[in-house]
């Protein structure tokens, strides 16, 4: 039999399993870039929502709405345009005084603490897709209300 009858489908082969390994690898660096991006705007949105409750202690409904809408008004669409399903809920408002939080009512001690959690992810992973919750992002500024 000549030799390249031998090796026919060789090609065919080498191709479908070096593309299954490159699109693996695509679909992580998807997933990973998904990740980081949801856990950097969380991060940034309990940020800008701590800093907005350092001067605004007392609106804790606008502390959220920061958080959410990135404006303590809220927005009409009742649904943030970066973080689809960021709801109040995933939300909670330690402000100074809570004796829930143990945070002191006064003095240079009294801070503002923002923590967003239970935020949903799914992966892009279509071997096994997985959803699962962030971990709980804090974020604390010192109150300037007198």
């Amino acid at each position: 039999m000549p030799e390249h009858r031998l090796h026919r489908g060789q090609a065919l082969i080498e191709t479908a399993l070096v593309l299954f390994v490159l699109a693996a690898f695509v679909i992580g660096t998807f997933d990973f870039g998904q990740f980081l991006y949801f856990h950097q705007a969380l991060a940034e949105r309990a940020r800008a929502a701590a800093r907005y409750g350092a001067v605004n202690p007392a609106d804790r409904a606008g502390i959220q709405n920061v958080a959410i809408f990135n404006d303590p008004a809220g927005a009409a669409g009742g649904t943030s345009p970066v973080l689809p399903n960021l709801s109040a809920a995933m939300i909670s408002v330690c402000l100074p005084g809570d004796a829930a939080c143990g945070d002191p009512a006064v003095g240079p001690e009294a801070r503002v603490t923002v923590t967003i959690s239970g935020y949903q992810m799914t992966t892009f992973n279509l071997f096994v897709p997985h959803s699962f919750s962030n971990n709980p992002i804090s974020a604390s500024q010192p109150s300037e209300a007198p």
